[in-house]
């Protein structure tokens, strides 16, 4: 069931929180030894949560938008009393002792928390394997991958053990396992919604849901204002969900953007659904330019690698030699960046904002921009990329939108012919989460099929 359907049967009393979070943990027990997609559970806090819940909604008095609905929470985010890794085996754990700003969020609105979600080593890595967790494997077909790093929080929301969970995107750790899950994942407009402590100016937390209406329900929870955070932007006070259907479609423009040119060829089945889906928005009224020349060139996303990789090298590097070893693939990967000088890392930096400056201007004259969530369909469950030669392969078509910092949402826009799930990638204008959202919803009514999730 949805969140919304949840709701609905709570306040209808067909249904009460203690019996759908009894219910999801049957679920994870199902389940989870299969796909491996949370790591820590905590049934104890989460059944209390689930009891006072059903006595709010039993006296008519439900408190916050979210009362009663099961979720879990990404590895990354500190949760109270919850241990962290951030899906190393380097890592020791680390007991949070304060809330993220998007826990802290839904639990003021009365979510029930029953757990963590796995990730990949340090979010960046594109497939969702981890020297401390293990392989998490796709609901859809459990020898494929997930997509990263919100691989966890992807096939949890897959596999029905839970409507929606948090997800967090530094290069598209949010819109990848969203595309390779077959979910609706939103990664806001830099600072729309709060994330303390801000440690990047690419990083933004955002809603992961199997429908559009969903993920705008957390959306709106998620938005709402934390004072620790000194970069969030002003609160735009919008009701996602409500506004979901006010878009008019024949008065906007997008422009199609089938390859980027950054990294291998687009898959022709990912093309193809593609393709289907840029057909499906023109038949109902939007108006749609074809970008024939490829914007970028390979060598460009060489420096955003580089950036990244010293980013978390920085993070890597205070650890010992003996703990390092333990994750062999960031260790690997981040070994090549200790040779980088203050002055090229600079220079990287600057071409960096010449790349976000590119990224930026894209969407002139236009709405929005459409284009693959990414380039390859999903690869096998052990791999951490298709080719793990090239670690940033999988993040091509994602992290400029980091950059320039633009709301961008992926939608399942088709099948794989193994049956796996395909996303579009919709990008707005910075600052137009609503309109993005708005237009995944249209594409959702028009899309010609139904998703039967496994």
């Amino acid at each position: 069931m949805t969140a919304r359907e949840l709701l609905e049967s709570y306040a209808s009393k067909r249904l009460s929180p203690v019996e759908v979070v009894k219910a999801m943990f049957e679920r994870i027990d199902a389940v989870n030894p299969t796909i491996n997609a949370i790591y820590h559970l905590d049934y104890d806090r989460a059944m209390a949560q689930a009891s006072a819940s059903e006595k709010r909604w039993l006296a008519g008095a439900p408190v916050g938008l979210l009362d009663g609905i099961p979720t879990t929470v990404k590895d990354a985010l500190p949760c109270k009393d919850m241990p962290m890794y951030r899906g190393s085996a380097a890592n020791k754990a680390e007991w949070a002792t304060t809330d993220h700003s998007t826990v802290a969020r839904i639990k003021a609105h009365n979510a029930v928390i029953m757990g963590k979600n796995t990730m990949c080593d340090y979010g960046i890595l594109g497939g969702g394997v981890s020297s401390r967790h293990g392989v998490t494997r796709n609901p859809w077909q459990t020898d494929y991958n997930t997509g990263a790093s919100s691989s966890g929080s992807g096939a949890t929301v897959a596999a029905g053990m839970g409507p929606f969970a948090i997800g967090t995107d530094i290069v598209g750790s949010i819109r990848l396992p969203a595309s390779f899950c077959g979910l609706v994942g939103h990664k806001p407009t830099q600072g729309r919604v709060p994330y303390y402590f801000p440690n990047s100016p690419a990083l933004a937390a955002g809603p992961m849901a199997r429908n559009v209406s969903d993920a705008a329900l957390l959306m709106r929870v998620l938005s709402e204002p934390d004072p620790r955070d000194f970069t969030a932007l002003p609160y735009d006070n919008v009701d996602y969900l409500e506004a979901l259907d006010g878009l008019d479609i024949k008065r906007k423009k997008a422009l199609y953007i089938p390859s980027l040119g950054l990294g291998p060829a687009v898959d022709t089945e990912v093309a193809s659904a593609m393709d289907n889906a840029v057909k499906s928005l023109r038949d109902a009224g939007l108006e749609i330019a074809v970008l024939e020349k490829e914007p970028f060139a390979t060598e460009d996303y060489k420096v955003a690698e580089a950036f990244y990789k010293i980013r978390c090298l920085t993070e890597f590097d205070t650890l010992p030699e003996s703990d390092k070893v333990k994750s062999p693939l960031i260790n690997n990967w981040t070994s090549t960046g200790k040779d980088m000088t203050a002055v090229a890392l600079y220079q990287a930096y600057n071409a960096l904002q010449r790349l976000r400056e590119r990224t930026a201007q894209l969407i002139a004259g236009y709405d929005f921009l459409l284009l693959p969530t990414v380039a390859s369909l999903p690869f096998k469950a052990e791999l951490a990329a298709a080719d793990e030669s090239e670690l940033f392969h999988p993040w091509l078509y994602t992290f400029l939108f980091n950059l320039s910092q633009q709301p961008a949402a992926s939608v399942p826009c088709g099948f794989s012919s193994h049956g796996l799930p395909i996303g579009m990638q919709i990008v707005g204008p910075r600052y137009n989460d609503l309109e993005v959202l708005q237009l995944v919803k249209t594409f959702e009514n028009c899309r010609g099929f139904d998703l039967e999730f496994p």
